[in-house]
């Protein structure tokens, strides 16, 4: 007789289960730190600092524009005297692209001819006896003298002189001009107020039968008389912006009147670019910044700044007349916060 077959004995399902899960936890130990590898070399957070701290922006980004000028510098000057047409000649030391200043000054009020390429900056006259106009011009290479003209039945002689001076703007070389007038024995510059920085204040005086002695403050240029009238030019450096000194000058005895002209001239621009500053991100451990540069809606440049200690850097030169938006973010490896930004129009 044949025995019954005996069933292998069962093992219950979740004692099997929980056997199998120890065991592929037990091979995967020994992955996790490959794992942990894999992860700090992608996000370059090997302490794994996200885990407690987000990556934090900077804050207060802030633009101001930074502006350089060229020091002006005179080159020489030049005065003349003599019946109309007078030539006033050019100082010898001037070189092309330098900025020149002309004053002329005649008995009475009639018109003046200038050359053609000589550009009025202001003619007054005081008491219907004295005229003074101020001429401006850019040197050209080999610059000839100029020569100015009135009415041939007009009396008296006409008198002036030229001052040459590096530094200055081409494109807008008068930052602010203005006279004073009066009769007497004491003349005064006009009271003016410029924006400008590094500019020179050129003062010019003009007197019925008398000369002006060099105001107190300002170097002189010339000083010279003719039949009829007497010339005085001086200048001074004035740091700006602001209102500029007044200058002063008196000849005793000398009741005539007189013309006091300023003309204030302008540096020529020598770079423009933009200051930045900002607020720190409180993510200490963060590699640093990436700054990035538009214009027109178009990125020009993006560049790294490599401490998140950092708090101010310069871009530049830059084109002047532009309007620039910049975008600064904090990074740790290809981690990156939110962005903040700014704009600023130069206008240097």
């Amino acid at each position: 007789m044949d025995r019954p077959h005996r069933r292998a004995p069962r093992f219950p399902r979740a004692p099997l289960v929980a056997v199998v899960t120890a065991l592929g936890l037990v091979v995967a130990v020994p992955a996790l730190p490959t794992a942990h590898s894999a992860f700090s070399a992608a996000t370059g957070n090997p302490a794994n600092s996200l885990a407690t701290d987000w990556l934090r922006p900077p804050s207060d980004l802030a633009a101001i524009q930074a502006c350089s000028y060229a020091p002006i510098a005179v080159r020489g000057a030049l005065a003349s005297t003599s019946p109309s047409p007078l030539s006033l000649g050019v100082p010898s030391e001037t070189r092309s692209g330098d900025v020149l200043v002309a004053q002329v000054v005649y008995y009475g009020t009639s018109s003046i001819t200038a050359p053609s390429d000589w550009t009025l900056v202001r003619k007054d006259t005081s008491g219907s006896l004295v005229t003074s106009a101020v001429y401006r011009k850019v040197a050209a290479a080999g610059e000839p003298a100029a020569t100015f003209s009135r009415p041939s039945t007009d009396n008296g002689d006409m008198v002036g002189g030229i001052v040459a001076y590096s530094g200055v703007s081409r494109s807008a070389p008068v930052s602010v001009e203005g006279v004073a007038t009066g009769s007497g024995e004491k003349a005064t510059s006009p009271g003016l107020t410029t924006t400008a920085t590094g500019v020179v204040v050129l003062h010019l005086l003009a007197k019925g039968s008398a000369q002006f002695p060099t105001p107190a403050g300002t170097t002189g240029r010339w000083r010279l008389s003719s039949d009829s009238e007497g010339v005085t030019a001086a200048d001074e450096p004035f740091a700006g912006p602001g209102a500029i000194p007044r200058r002063t000058s008196t000849v005793s005895g000398s009741t005539t009147p007189w013309i006091a002209q300023a003309v204030v001239l302008r540096p020529a621009l020598e770079q423009a670019g933009a200051s930045l500053t900002w607020t720190a991100s409180p993510s200490s451990w963060a590699d640093g910044y990436r700054l990035e540069r538009s214009a027109g809606g178009t990125v020009q440049a993006t560049r790294s700044l490599t401490s998140v200690g950092t708090t101010a850097t310069t871009e530049g030169p830059l084109p002047n007349g532009v309007s620039y938006t910049f975008r600064l973010w904090a990074h740790r490896g290809t981690w990156e916060s939110s962005a903040v930004s700014t704009t600023i129009a130069l206008s240097c």
